[in-house]
């Protein structure tokens, strides 16, 4: 028998629905996703030859100059700094003779040698004891290396006058 009475259409399980639009709006991801890497593959491409471009182009002759011109300053600033790090400043070597001294000594000649670390000391003290006392301040200093007492003679007044090599670190004049 013909059925004259329509029947509603047969609904669509659920998880065929939801795999519907799943896959709809993973195609749709996906078309977006290739027309958006292709607008960054143009720009790349255009940032590229650009690049490419500026690289190939050789440089002018205001460029050269001014590129010798700097390495030719460049130059003299290293020559520079190697010669301030090799020079040795003397003048340390009175702070170091003047936080080293005996109170009652006086110092009248130097021959100082700063690059072999040398110096010649001639003075005067007020005994022999103070001297002595002179000579082991200096040797309890470990920048003094070697001390060497030279020449020793009584003076005016009864005073000692001395004459002291010492032998120094050379980090002292650095």
């Amino acid at each position: 028998m013909v059925e004259i009475i329509p029947k509603p259409a047969a609904k669509l399980p659920n998880w065929q629905n939801i795999l519907f639009y799943f896959s709809f709006g993973l195609l749709l991801m996906t078309v977006l996703t290739y027309f958006i890497l292709d607008i960054y593959l143009n720009k790349a491409e255009t940032t590229s030859k650009n690049l490419e471009e500026t690289l190939a182009r050789e440089k002018t002759a205001e460029e050269i100059v001014l590129e010798k011109e700097v390495f030719g300053y460049q130059r003299k600033i290293e020559g520079f700094s190697k010669l301030i790090n090799q020079h040795l400043f003397s003048s340390k070597f009175f702070e170091f003779i003047e936080k080293n001294s005996h109170p009652q000594v006086w110092f009248s000649k130097l021959d100082l040698n700063p690059v072999k670390g040398e110096a010649k000391l001639t003075g005067e003290a007020e005994n022999f004891t103070i001297l002595h006392q002179q000579l082991q301040i200096l040797r309890a200093n470990p920048l003094v290396k070697n001390l060497n007492l030279v020449k020793i003679t009584i003076g005016k007044e009864g005073r000692v006058n001395f004459e002291l090599n010492l032998d120094l670190d050379p980090d002292l004049f650095k």
